[in-house]
This record gives C-alpha cells, sequence and structure tokens, in this order.
C-alpha cells in the first residue's frame, strides 16, 4: 500500500495515526455506553468501521488512507472496549481462563485466513480489494450478533482520563512528524517523555517500581506486548523493503508466527501454568525465542547482509517469536485476576481497566516510535541506508530485555 501511494515516508504517520485513534476510541466507548444503547452502538460502531474500510480502498493519497484507517481504530477499539474487562469481572478463575484460552482460539483462525487473505488478494487483485472483499462477512456477523442481545449495557467509567489523552495525542503526533534530520530527533525524544508520562499516569501507582506480583506482570505485559507488536509491524516492512518480499511471501511469515502464538495459547488457557517452576519455565523459553529471534533480524538488518532464503529466513525467526509470545502472553495475563497472597491495593476494577489498556497503550508507543524511525532509511520513495531498520530492531530487543526484567519479579513474588 505505501509502496503503491508513495508512502515509504509517512510509515509513522500511518501506522501512528491508527494508534491514536483506537486509544481515542477507549474513552469514547466509555463514553458513548453510558449514552447509547448496546445494539445501537454495536450496529453503529461498525457502519463507521465499514465506512472508514471504503475510504482506505479507494484512497488515492497517503492522507485519504490515513483517515479512514482513523475511522477503523476509532470504530473497532469503541467496540472491543470492554471486552476483556467483562471476562475479568463476571467469571470465575477456572472460567475466566478457559474464556481466554478459546478466545485465542480463535486466533487460530485468523491468524491462518486473515494474513493468507490479505496476500492472496492482494497478490491476485490488490490491496485495495483486500480492504473490502471481507466487509459482507463483517456486517452480516455484526448484525447477527447485535440483533439478538438482549441484556442492556452497564455504567462504564472512562478507562483513562482526557490529560492522559490528550498526551497521548500529542506525544504520538510529535512522534510521527515526517521530517528529517536533528529536527526528527528531538521531536522522537519529545515523544517518549510525554508518552512515558502517560503510561506512569495510566498504570496503578506503583507499577514499574514497586516489584509486587500483579505490578510486576503489568508492566512486563506493558513492554512485552510493545515489543512484539512493534516487531510485528517492523517485520513486513523489513521483509518487503530490504529483501523485496512479495505479498505472498509476508503472508507465509505473519502467517508464521500468528499460528504458533495462536497455538501455544490455546494449550496454556487449557493447561495454565499450576506452580511458580511451570511458570519460570514457561516464560523463560518465550522471553528468550522473542530476544534470539528479533536479536537475529536487528543483526541482519544493521549489517546489510544477503539472504539466499529470505521468506525462509523470516518464517523461522517470527514464527519463534510468536511461539516465545504464545508461551508467555496468556499466563501472565491469568496473573492479572489472581488474588494476591499480600494485599497489593490494586482494586479488581482497577486491574481490569489497567488490562484493557495495557497492550493498547504500549502499541501506541512502540509501533510509531519505531516504524518513525525506518521511515527516516527513505530518500525519494528509495532505501539509502539500513541503520534506521537495525535501529528500530534493537529498540524491539530492548523492549523484550525489560519485559523479561519484570517477569522474572513476578515470578520471585510468587513466591512470597
Amino acid at each position: 500500500m505505501a509502496n503503491d501511494l508513495h508512502g515509504q515516508n509517512y510509515y509513522g504517520v500511518i501506522l501512528g495515526a491508527s494508534s491514536i485513534a483506537t486509544m481515542t476510541g477507549l474513552p469514547i466507548g466509555a463514553a458513548l455506553m453510558n449514552r447509547v444503547r448496546l445494539v445501537r452502538l454495536l450496529v453503529g460502531a461498525t457502519l463507521v468501521l465499514v465506512f472508514g474500510a471504503l475510504v482506505s480502498a479507494v484512497a488515492p493519497s497517503v492522507i485519504v488512507f490515513v483517515i479512514g484507517s482513523i475511522l477503523r481504530g476509532l470504530a473497532g477499539s469503541i467496540l472491543a472496549m470492554t471486552s476483556l474487562g467483562a471476562v475479568a469481572l463476571g467469571l470465575s478463575a477456572r472460567a475466566r481462563q478457559l474464556t481466554l484460552a478459546f478466545a485465542s482460539a480463535s486466533w487460530v483462525v485468523a491468524s491462518v485466513v486473515g494474513p493468507a487473505y490479505a496476500a492472496w488478494v492482494t497478490h491476485l487483485l490488490s490491496w485495495r480489494w483486500a480492504i473490502l472483499l471481507y466487509l459482507p462477512f463483517l456486517l452480516a456477523a455484526r448484525f447477527v450478533i447485535a440483533f439478538n442481545l438482549k441484556t442492556e449495557s452497564q455504567k462504564k467509567d472512562a478507562p483513562m482520563s482526557y490529560q492522559a489523552l490528550f498526551l497521548i495525542i500529542i506525544g504520538v503526533g510529535v512522534t510521527i512528524v515526517p521530517i528529517a534530520g536533528i529536527g526528527k530527533i528531538l521531536l522522537l525524544l519529545v515523544g517518549i517523555g510525554l508518552l512515558t508520562r502517560v503510561a506512569i499516569l495510566l498504570m496503578p501507582s506503583g507499577t514499574f517500581s514497586q516489584r509486587t506480583q500483579r505490578r510486576a506482570a503489568l508492566a512486563g505485559m506493558f513492554f512485552l506486548t510493545g515489543s512484539y507488536f512493534a516487531a510485528n509491524e517492523l517485520v513486513s516492512l523489513t521483509a518487503h523493503d530490504l529483501f523485496d518480499a512479495s505479498a505472498k511471501s509476508l503472508g507465509y511469515i505473519l502467517t508464521g508466527g500468528g499460528l504458533a502464538w495462536a497455538l501455544l495459547g490455546v494449550f496454556c488457557g487449557i493447561k495454565p501454568a499450576s506452580s511458580m517452576l511451570a511458570y519460570r519455565i514457561r516464560s523463560s523459553i518465550g522471553l528468550t525465542l522473542l530476544l534470539l529471534s528479533t536479536a537475529a533480524i536487528s543483526v541482519v538488518s544493521l549489517t546489510d547482509s544477503s539472504l539466499s532464503h529470505p521468506t525462509v529466513f523470516f518464517v523461522i525467526l517470527w514464527t519463534l517469536a510468536g511461539t516465545g509470545m504464545g508461551l508467555t502472553y496468556l499466563d501472565t495475563l491469568n496473573i492479572f485476576f489472581e488474588d494476591p497472597a499480600v494485599p497489593d491495593g490494586i482494586t479488581i476494577e482497577e486491574m481490569a481497566s489497567s488490562s484493557v489498556i495495557v497492550e493498547s497503550l504500549s502499541s501506541t508507543m512502540f509501533i510509531p516510535l519505531t516504524s518513525s524511525i525506518v521511515a527516516m532509511a527513505f530518500t525519494n520513495q528509495q532505501v539509502t541506508s539500513t541503520l534506521p531498520y537495525g535501529i528500530s530492531w534493537l529498540i524491539v530487543v530492548g523492549l523484550a530485555f525489560v519485559a523479561f526484567y519484570y517477569l522474572m519479579g513476578v515470578q520471585s513474588s510468587k513466591n512470597s
């Protein structure tokens, strides 16, 4: 898409605008649920999502495509806002584990069908048709759900303050400004500072400084998902821009990682870690796989290496990364809602709210950051340096290391 619209210089803008929209949809969704019947909200948000897809599909320029992405991000965020919170608050421990496991099972289908669908439709028709062809199925599914809802929505508080939302918009906004030189570096630093402040504001007090079990799990999840989701965007950009991967090849790459995460996630959900030792083994192996795979890609990017079979290389490494997430993610998520042996001062409502926003917040921070750095590699629509790709991958590796540090704290606190 970016190549077709001559928008490689705007990688950060394309992904950053969508991230801002997704975060903005959280408080908007909470406000709307207090004022609009759930059926109307579901139907209305679905129609907005479809309209956004149409705008992106017919976009003659990057700007129009971004407008469509913003609409899709807002609508999707509004639709998804309360799902994990409802699971956290409404189910018993074992029922919650099984629900999360089988929710993860849906990603098995999505990880196989989604990338393959996008890759083949793009390969046979175009990326525009890839945005459009699934819409009739989306509409049918959403309307069936809407017209079978029998319960009314409950009052929901906004999961974040409007001060935090303002800081997110400003922080991501300055990060994705498409300029070059020292000005870009200064804006990146300002954006990082603002978004760091947002993370401290939105997480429970002491999340990044106190080593209690659930705080360590939250902090670890923040950096874990930031690392993986930033890498998920980078792996496509790196394979396509540096190694001329086709849409078909990208489909294979993304399917490998998504399917590995989904299958391991289902297994870990059905058979959650039963002891500190089991959690230690799973998460240590998982984080090591994520670190090794992303470090290998960073080395290849920094050294501008020539690969005889780049698709095979990326499929193997990204499948390993997905395996790492599958071994780590769900057991860590379950810790959020376990009653700690020693009270930590975090209410279940606060934990549920944090669980909803932690992944969106980390994605909003780190995807625009790394993609904006990658965009600096282009001059006149041509890659002139692989260094920005390598730097972005090193950021991903660093985030995974920080996640390792915090999640080892979770294990220690399980002993307490």
